[in-house]
C-alpha cells in the first residue's frame, strides 16, 4: 500500500500542477505593460466574456464551497440543497448593479472599491469605515482558504503531509505567481481551476453514481439510519434558508475581489454575457456537492465539528481505489480543489494588498506616490498578511461554513453602498455612513456576546435590515427636507 493514499502519480500530477502556475506568472509578468495599479490588479482593464465567467465562477464556488458544503450537507442532510439558491442569489445581484458599475469604473478609472465609494459619496469617513470592513470580511476569507488548503493536503496524504506544511507550500507558489503577474496570472489560473474541478467532479459522479438507482438506495439507507437528513426541514431551518439566500446573495456580490473583476471587464457586454453563463452553474455544481456530502454521511458517521471539513478529501481517498477511471478522476478533482482555494486566496490577498496600498497608505501617507511604487508596496503587503493569516491558520478553531458565516454577516453591511449606492441616486452619504456603522456593531455586539442567530435568523442579517432601514429613511427625510429649503427659499 502506498504510503500516501492516492500514490505517487497523484503527487507527481499535483506538482506539475503546481510548477505550471509559477509558468503562469512568469509568462504573465512579460505581458505586463508597465507596474501601473490599473495593469497590475485590473490586466489593463481586458477582460473578456470567456476568461470572466471562469474568474467569477472561480471567486464564487472557492475552496469554502467543495470542502465546506459538502460538510454541511454532511451535518444537515438534504435541506442543504438550499444551497443552489444561494448561488443563484448572488448572480441575481450581480446583474442588478454590476452593469452600471462596470461602465462607471471604465469613466473614471476605478481601481479599487474604495475608489467607487470616493466618487458616489464624497466622503472620507464612509470611504474609511467602508475600508476597514472589507479589510476584515476579507482577512476572514483568506484565512478559511488556508485553512481549506491545510485540510485537503492533510486529509489526503492519510496525513503523511502535515495540515501546517500544507499551508506552507501552497501559499508560497500562490505568493510567487501573484507578484509576478498580479490579476492577468489569477485570472488564466482561474480558468485551468474551473475547467479542471467541473470535469472532475462530473466524471467523478458519472462513475460513482451512474443513474437514480443509486440515490434512491442512498436515500433508503438515510431515511432509516439518519432520518433528520431526509425530514421535511423545521421553521428553524426554512428560516435559516431564507436568511442565508439574502446574507449569501448580497455578501458575495460585493466581494472586493468580486467588484474589481467588474471594473476589469472589457466593457459591460462583456461583463452581462459572463453572467448569463454564470446563472446556470449553481444549477449544474451545487447538486454535486450536496451528493457528496450525503455520499460521505454514509460512509463515514459520527464526523463532528471542524472534523467534517475532511468528508470529501476522505472520499476521495477512497472513491480512487475503485478502478483506474475513478482514480483518475479522483486526482483530477484533487487538483481541481487546490486550485479553487489557490485561485481563491490569489485574489482575496491582491485584493487586500490593492485596498491597504492604494486607499489606506496611498490616500493618506503616500498621496504623491507615483502608481508604480504603490504596486511595489501592495506586493510587498501581501508577503506580510499571507505570513501572519498563516500563523493563525495553523490553529483551526472555526469550521469553514462558520467562517463563511461570519464573513458574510460582516461584508453584507457594506452592500447598501454599493448595490444601492449604483442603483438609487438619492442614497445620501450621511445616511450611508450612519447604516453601515449601526449594522456594523450591531453584528460585532452579536458575534461578541455570542448571539450567531434570533427566530433562526443570522443576527447579521437582521443588523444588515437595520442598516437598509436607515439608509432609505434618512436619505428621503434628507432629500425632502433640502427640498422642503429650497422651496422655502424661493418663496
Amino acid at each position: 500500500m502506498n504510503a500516501i493514499p492516492l500514490g505517487v502519480g497523484a503527487v507527481v500530477f499535483i506538482a506539475v500542477y503546481l510548477v505550471v502556475m509559477l509558468g503562469v506568472g512568469v509568462f504573465a509578468r512579460t505581458r505586463r505593460r508597465s507596474d501601473s495599479l490599473t495593469e497590475f490588479y485590473l490586466a489593463g482593464r481586458n477582460l473578456g466574456p470567456f476568461i470572466l465567467f471562469f474568474t467569477l465562477y472561480a471567486t464564487q464556488y472557492s475552496g469554502n464551497t467543495v470542502l465546506g458544503y459538502p460538510a454541511e450537507a454532511y451535518r444537515l442532510g438534504y435541506a442543504w440543497i438550499m444551497s443552489i439558491s444561494f448561488m443563484m442569489a448572488v448572480v441575481v445581484v450581480y446583474l442588478l448593479y454590476a452593469p452600471r458599475l462596470q461602465r462607471l469604473a471604465c469613466r473614471h478609472e476605478f481601481v479599487t472599491p474604495g475608489d467607487w465609494v470616493d466618487h458616489r459619496f464624497g466622503s472620507p469617513l464612509l470611504s474609511l469605515v467602508t475600508n476597514l470592513l472589507l479589510v476584515v470580511s476579507l482577512a476572514n476569507y483568506l484565512l478559511a482558504q488556508l485553512m481549506a488548503m491545510g485540510h485537503v493536503v492533510a486529509g489526503l496524504s492519510g496525513n503523511v503531509v502535515p495540515y501546517w506544511a500544507g499551508v506552507i507550500v501552497l501559499i508560497l507558489v500562490i505568493i510567487i505567481y501573484e507578484t509576478l503577474g498580479g490579476l492577468r496570472a489569477v485570472v488564466w489560473t482561474d480558468v485551468l481551476q474551473g475547467l479542471m474541478l467541473f470535469i472532475g467532479l462530473l466524471g467523478l459522479m458519472s462513475a460513482i453514481a451512474p443513474g437514480p438507482a443509486h440515490w434512491h438506495a442512498l436515500t433508503e439507507w438515510l431515511h432509516e439510519n439518519a432520518p433528520a437528513t431526509t425530514a421535511v426541514p423545521s421553521l428553524g431551518v426554512s428560516a435559516r434558508w431564507l436568511s442565508s439566500i439574502v446574507l449569501i446573495g448580497f455578501g458575495a456580490a460585493v466581494y472586493p475581489q468580486a467588484i474589481q473583476r467588474i471594473f476589469a471587464a472589457q466593457g459591460s457586454r462583456a461583463l452581462k454575457k459572463s453572467l448569463q453563463l454564470m446563472v446556470f452553474m449553481p444549477i449544474v455544481t451545487m447538486p454535486i456537492v450536496v451528493l457528496v456530502g450525503l455520499t460521505g454521511l454514509r460512509r463515514f458517521r459520527d464526523l463532528g465539528g471542524v472534523e467534517a471539513d475532511q468528508v470529501l478529501p476522505m472520499l476521495l481517498r477512497d472513491w480512487a481505489q475503485d478502478s483506474v477511471w475513478t482514480y483518475v478522476m479522483a486526482v483530477l478533482v484533487v487538483t481541481g480543489i487546490l486550485a479553487a482555494i489557490m485561485s481563491t486566496a490569489d485574489s482575496v490577498l491582491l485584493s487586500l494588498s490593492s485596498i491597504l496600498s492604494k486607499d489606506f497608505l496611498g490616500k493618506r501617507f503616500l498621496r504623491d506616490a507615483p502608481g508604480e511604487r504603490l504596486t511595489a508596496i501592495g506586493q510587498r503587503i501581501s508577503w506580510v498578511l499571507i505570513a501572519v493569516l498563516a500563523g493563525i491558520a495553523f490553529a483551526p478553531r472555526m469550521t469553514l461554513w462558520g467562517l463563511i458565516e461570519l464573513k458574510m454577516e460582516i461584508l453584507v453591511q457594506v452592500s447598501p453602498v454599493f448595490v444601492l449606492g449604483a442603483i438609487w441616486s438619492r442614497l445620501t452619504a450621511r445616511a450611508a455612513l450612519i447604516g453601515i456603522s449601526v449594522g456594523a456593531l450591531l453584528t460585532s455586539a452579536s458575534v461578541l456576546m455570542g448571539i450567531r442567530s434570533l427566530w433562526g435568523f443570522h443576527s447579521g442579517l437582521l443588523a444588515w435590515v437595520v442598516n437598509i432601514v436607515l439608509c432609505v429613511f434618512l436619505s428621503t427625510f434628507s432629500n425632502l427636507y433640502r427640498l422642503s429649503g429650497e422651496e422655502t427659499r424661493q418663496e
